[in-house]
């Protein structure tokens, strides 16, 4: 019986905080890779919709950039649920 309350418990906190769990080096590196593209579109996005001049493409832009931003908050979201640390330790050492 107490094995299963710990189990339980052990699921319910993995749910209410899931930061708290570490994801694999092989997780890390690829959530990285993800976020990292999903920021230079982004930013490609940014600097598009600044050098669009013609009025017809200013909605396209617009869409462009909008979806870029919201992939890439994505995810950072999903990271930080899958406890995918991106800051915190530095790349190619």
């Amino acid at each position: 019986m107490l094995k299963m309350l710990a189990g339980f418990w052990g699921k319910v906190r993995a749910y209410l905080f899931p930061s708290e769990e570490k994801a694999s080096p092989q997780q890390q590196e690829d959530y990285f890779s993800l976020v990292e593209q999903a920021r230079l579109e982004w930013h490609k996005a940014k600097d598009a919709f600044d050098q669009v001049s013609d009025p017809e493409l200013i909605d396209h832009a617009v869409y462009n950039l909008e979806a870029a931003e919201r992939r890439y908050i994505y995810l950072l979201k999903k990271a930080k649920e899958e406890g995918v640390n991106l800051y915190g330790a530095e790349r190619g050492k």
